[in-house]
């Protein structure tokens, strides 16, 4: 009975130093401010509105999937959010074009969404790579409406 004891004992202590010895070799990350991330956020879903536009725009081949990405209405709506983002986010020209992408998803054409769709998706990646600038938000960019972002490097 000792033994076995003894034999989880050891193994209880051992575990315990590689546990210790793994939480030593981790850096810690360089942490953000509150106000830095709730802009990252909204950038991240700006991103996410402007490709949930382009996949409802490119369409698929199944009529189930692609009644599930979307109607004009719904693009309209995803419109009006990425209006009211890129006015917090103080990105106007992407404002000045999402108003016009919600009077084309109004007009319930696929054709005048797709046409209003392309100044929107330019204005969203431009602006967020004259934010990429900055060293506070590090480096970020919406390539293909996937929304990345590296963390600034500390000195």
């Amino acid at each position: 009975m000792r033994s076995f004891i003894k034999l989880f004992l050891v193994a209880a202590v051992s575990l315990g130093v590689l546990a210790g010895c793994v939480a030593e070799d981790k850096k810690p990350k360089p942490t953000m401010s509150q106000a830095t991330k709730v802009k990252v956020a909204m950038m991240k879903e700006l991103c996410t509105h402007s490709g949930a536009i382009d996949r409802y725009l490119k369409g698929h081949k199944n009529p189930k999937r692609q009644a599930r990405l979307g109607t004009p209405a719904d693009m309209e709506l995803r419109a009006v959010a990425m209006q009211g983002l890129a006015k917090r986010l103080k990105y106007g020209s992407v404002a000045f074009y999402a108003g016009q992408l919600e009077e084309a998803g109004a007009s319930g054409s696929k054709s005048a969404v797709k046409e209003a769709f392309g100044p929107v998706a330019g204005g969203i990646s431009g602006a967020i790579a004259l934010d990429r600038g900055r060293k506070t938000y590090g480096k970020c960019s919406c390539k293909k409406f996937k929304f990345k972002c590296k963390a600034p490097k500390k000195k």
